[in-house]
């Protein structure tokens, strides 16, 4: 799957964008603040309906415009798909091969994205939502129904949660159990067989990277030796003074070591950097290898706080996938590109994108 056509109109700063991507590497360079990140983020609204940068769709849309609208055409396999949006301070409208959906999600199974930015730390430094987000990126795109499932569970768990807070009787907060652990049983054993088949690749990318290999444990949210229905009974009195639910998937954690210490203690910001590159890419790879699914891939300053070498071990990696892959730079001799590796570069100058001939 790739973009084979990206158009932006009233995105921050970019000047109207009309652009043919290759489909497989795309540099785009120009100075800080030129709208470099500006063109990730359009493509980012179009997976995801949403900004990487803000909640304030507003900050968005550029200054004295009432909507933004950012439109891709898609080659996947022999087929091709439209896919548009376009967002307003107070509406969004998405449209599919020329039919409007309801549904966020809709974009994300046609677009599917991975985007490491300059925070990209934050996936190990902040707190465990951070990490069941990356984790459950991948099971939404490897199981089928999985949304389905998380959206249940999420449901029952805030009814529960407003059950407790309003002080409801032992009987009626404890109705919602048996659905409560339902859910959760699938939801966790999703993860557990995802997490089965990434690991191995996540090793591997690691090794390639950062000459390391991780130890993962994954903590389901409650012991794994003690029943769910019964810890939700037993912790009902706590439960109530708390105002929520202690036990869960929703208090699941992904806990990365090396040599026995956490990685956000031992890796430098370099390998950081990397390790959790190595963490999506595999995402990407898996996917791939499950599915048959090719992701987008987004790089913003790749540069950032790597040597040459790692750069080179970064891209090297980054092509292996054969995932579309858009990276942003200062300078593009930056970047090591093997000669005869099939890419474009376009430059951004003042909001302007311009595909410069190689």
């Amino acid at each position: 799957m790739s973009i084979t056509l990206l158009r932006a109109d009233q995105v921050r700063n970019l000047q109207a964008v009309d652009i043919q991507p290759h489909a497989q590497l795309n540099i785009i360079y120009g100075e800080n603040a030129s709208g470099k990140t500006s063109l990730l983020e359009a493509i980012h609204l179009l997976s995801t309906a949403r900004s990487f940068r803000t909640h304030r769709i507003q900050h968005v849309i550029q200054h004295d415009k009432d909507k933004l609208t950012v439109f891709a055409r898609l080659q996947v396999g022999p087929h091709a798909h439209q896919l548009g949006i376009e967002r307003g301070k107070r509406s969004t409208e998405i449209r599919v091969d020329n039919e409007t959906v309801q549904q966020t999600s809709v974009l994300s199974r046609h677009l599917p994205l991975q985007l490491i930015t300059p925070q990209v730390s934050s996936l190990l430094e902040q707190g465990p939502k951070m990490r069941r987000r990356f984790l459950d990126w991948g099971v939404f795109h490897v199981e089928h129904d999985y949304l389905a499932n998380w959206r249940a569970f999420h449901r029952v768990l805030q009814q529960r949660n407003a059950a407790l807070r309003q002080h409801q009787s032992g009987k009626q907060i404890s109705a919602w159990d048996k659905a409560l652990v339902e859910e959760a049983m699938v939801i966790t054993r999703c993860r557990q067989n995802y997490l089965a088949g990434l690991l191995p690749i996540l090793q591997d990318y690691s090794q390639q990277l950062i000459q390391q290999q991780p130890v993962l444990s994954y903590q389901q949210g409650w012991p794994t030796e003690e029943s769910l229905h019964q810890l939700l009974v037993d912790s009902l009195p706590r439960d109530r003074e708390r105002g929520h639910t202690q036990y869960g998937p929703h208090r699941a954690e992904l806990v990365f070591k090396f040599n026995g210490v956490p990685a956000q203690e031992i890796l430098s910001r370099g390998q950081t950097k990397l390790f959790i590159s190595a963490m999506q890419l595999a995402q990407v790879s898996h996917l791939a290898r499950e599915q048959g699914v090719q992701c987008v891939v987004m790089i913003d300053d790749l540069a950032a706080e790597l040597d040459r070498s790692r750069r080179a071990a970064l891209i090297d990696l980054l092509l292996s996938t054969q995932a579309q892959v858009f990276i942003t730079v200062t300078e593009p001799s930056l970047l090591d590109i093997a000669p005869g590796q099939g890419h474009k570069m376009f430059h951004v100058e003042q909001g302007r994108v311009q595909e410069v001939v190689v």
